[in-house]
C-alpha cells in the first residue's frame, strides 16, 4: 500500500509540475507530504535560496524541523498513520475532528473522532496480535466510552466534511450487544405499542399519586433509599419526572386541513413538576389550529402508534421497521392517502418519519412518497401565525433548538415565530445537542449535565422570563440544567395570540 502511494505522488508531481508547470499546493501550506518535491517545484536556485533562509533565521533547526525544508527524499512515506478498514460508517474519516464542537460527549466520554480513533486500534490490535493487555482494557471500556454515552444525535454529521455519522456505527454495535431475547422482547413491544403506551402513562400517575401522599421531601428520601439499592441512575431522573398526559382531544375529520399526530412522547408525558398547570400541548395545538380556522384531526386510534427512533438508537433495527411500517400503513389511511399533510408535534419524530424511507416495504415505500409530514414549527411558521394577531408580547425568552430542527434546517423558521410573539430572542451560542436522547438522560443523566454545561451556564446569565423548545425530552433536560421550565412554544403562540 505505501509503495502505491509513493508511486501516485510521483506521478502527481510529474503531472502537475512537469506536464502543466503548475503549483504543487494552493491554499494550504507545503508541509511533510510536500517537502520532498519542493526543489522539484521550485527548481535548486531557488531551494538553495530557502535553505540558506531557513539556516540563517533557525540555525539549530528548532522551527518545524522537517517541514518545506527536509533532505530526506522519503519524508512524505515516514511515520504513516494507519487507518485500517473497520466499519463501512467510520471507514471514510480521516480523523480531521470537524466533529468534535458538535458532540454532547466530548467532555464527559469520547468525541466522534476518538471514538472512530478507539475503534481503529482496537481492529490494529485485534489483527496485528499487539498488545493484548491494551486491547482487553479498550474492549471492557469501549461499551460505555463509545456506546451508552453516545447520543446518537446525527449532529457530527452537519460538520463533517464527508457526513459522516458516528451514531449510525454506536446503533449497529448497540444491536450488536443486544441478545436474542433482548430483541425478540423489542419485536413484542414493537407488536403491542399501544399496550406500552398505556403501560407508561399509569407509570407517571402511579409515581406523582405516591409523591402526592409522602409529599416532595417523601420523595426526596425515597430518591435518596433507592440509591443505595438501586445506584444514581435509576433514582435520579424520579423528583423531575413528567406528569401523564391528559385524554386526547375530540377533533372532526370533516373539513380538517390536516392531520394531527400527537407523537407518543406527547401522548405519554404530560406538564413537569413546578409547570403551569393548564391545557395539554394537544389540546393547545388543537385550539390554535380552530383558532386560526385551519382545523386538525387527531384520529381516535392513533394510540400506539410511533415513529420507531426508541426502538432504532438501541439498534433494534427489526422492531424499529415493524413500528415505522405499521405508522405508515396509519397514515395513508388517515391521510385518505397521502392527500391531507400529517402535521407532528415532537421535532425527533418528523425527523424520524422523514428518514425512514429504508426500513419500509416496498408498498410503504410508494406510499410513503405520496405522503407529506410537516413539523409543527414548519406548520405553525406557515399556516397559523399569519392568521393569529398577536396581541401580547413576551419580554424576553430563550430558545432550545433540538438536534432535529437543526438538521431539518427549520430553526429559523422556530426562531421567527418566537420574535414574533417576544420582545427579545436568546439562543445561547453554546446551543447544542442537550444530550437527553429520548432515554440517555435517564440512564445516563451525566451525559445531560456534560452536555449542557456551557448552553446553561449562558441561559443562568442571561436570566430569559421563559424558556421553550420542541420535544419532551429535551425539554426535560434543559429544566434539569438551568433550573428554568422549558415548554414547547406552543405555549408562547397561545399566550402572545390569546
Amino acid at each position: 500500500m505505501i509503495d502505491q502511494y509513493a508511486r501516485f505522488m510521483d506521478d502527481v508531481v510529474d503531472l502537475v509540475v512537469w506536464r502543466y508547470d503548475g503549483a504543487l499546493k494552493a491554499e494550504h501550506g507545503t508541509g511533510r507530504n510536500m517537502a520532498p518535491f519542493v526543489e522539484t517545484e521550485w527548481g535548486s536556485d531557488g531551494y538553495a535560496i530557502m535553505c540558506r533562509l531557513k539556516e540563517l533565521v533557525d540555525p539549530d533547526n528548532l522551527l518545524n524541523p522537517g517541514v518545506i525544508i527536509n533532505p530526506d527524499r522519503q519524508a512524505h512515506l515516514a511515520n504513516l498513520k494507519q487507518l485500517p478498514s473497520v466499519e463501512p460508517e467510520i471507514d471514510k474519516c480521516i480523523e480531521c475532528g470537524y466533529c468534535e464542537p458538535k458532540c454532547p460527549s466530548r467532555e464527559l466520554t469520547l468525541t466522534p473522532r476518538q471514538r472512530i480513533v478507539v475503534r481503529r486500534e482496537m481492529a490494529r490490535l485485534q489483527e496485528s496480535g499487539g498488545n493484548l493487555l491494551l486491547y482487553n482494557a479498550l474492549d471492557a471500556e469501549f461499551p460505555y466510552l463509545a456506546l451508552d454515552t453516545c447520543a446518537t444525535d446525527g449532529l457530527c454529521a452537519t460538520a463533517c466534511p464527508v457526513s459522516i455519522d458516528t451514531g449510525q456505527l454506536v446503533k449497529r454495535f448497540r444491536g450488536m450487544r443486544s441478545s436474542a431475547a433482548a430483541k425478540q422482547w423489542a419485536e413484542r413491544i414493537s407488536q403491542h405499542f399501544k399496550l406500552t403506551e398505556w403501560a407508561l402513562r399509569w407509570a407517571l400517575r402511579l409515581g406523582h399519586a405516591a409523591e402526592s401522599v409522602v409529599g416532595v421531601e417523601g420523595m426526596r428520601r425515597l430518591t435518596r433509599t433507592l440509591k443505595r439499592f438501586a445506584g444514581d441512575n435509576l433514582a435520579q431522573w424520579m423528583p423531575d419526572t413528567p406528569h401523564a398526559a391528559g385524554r386526547l382531544p375530540r377533533t372532526k375529520r370533516a373539513g380538517a386541513q390536516a392531520i394531527y399526530f400527537p407523537a407518543c412522547i406527547s401522548r405519554v408525558m404530560g406538564r413537569l413538576p413546578g409547570e403551569p398547570k393548564d391545557r395539554s400541548l394537544m389540546q393547545l395545538t388543537v385550539e390554535l389550529g380552530r383558532r386560526a380556522g385551519v382545523p386538525l384531526h387527531i384520529p381516535r386510534d392513533v394510540a400506539g402508534t410511533c415513529c420507531g427512533t426508541p426502538f432504532s438508537s438501541k439498534g433494534f433495527s427489526s422492531a424499529h421497521a415493524i413500528t415505522i411500517n405499521a405508522a405508515v400503513e396509519r397514515f395513508w389511511k388517515w391521510s385518505e392517502q397521502g392527500s391531507l399533510p400529517i402535521v407532528i408535534d415532537t421535532s425527533p419524530c418528523t425527523y424520524g418519519f422523514r428518514t425512514a424511507r429504508s426500513y419500509l416495504t416496498p408498498e410503504n415505500q410508494e406510499r410513503f412518497d405520496q405522503m407529506t409530514f410537516v413539523d409543527a414549527i414548519e406548520f405553525v411558521h406557515d399556516q397559523l401565525l399569519p392568521k393569529l394577531p398577536v396581541k401580547t408580547k413576551s419580554r424576553f425568552v430563550a430558545l432550545h433548538p433540538v438536534c432535529s430542527v437543526t438538521k431539518m434546517g427549520i430553526g429559523a423558521k422556530l426562531e421567527a415565530i418566537a420574535r414574533a410573539c417576544s420582545e427579545q430572542v436568546t439562543i445561547p451560542l453554546d446551543a447544542g445537542c442537550c444530550g437527553f436522547a429520548g432515554d440517555r438522560g435517564f440512564l445516563f443523566p451525566e451525559l445531560t449535565q456534560a452536555a449542557t454545561r456551557h448552553e446553561a451556564d449562558e441561559v443562568k446569565a442571561k436570566q430569559p422570563d421563559e424558556c421553550y423548545s420542541s420535544s419532551r425530552t429535551c425539554e426535560i433536560g434543559m429544566s434539569r440544567a438551568t433550573g428554568q421550565i422549558y415548554r414547547s412554544y406552543m405555549y408562547l403562540l397561545e399566550k402572545a395570540t390569546r
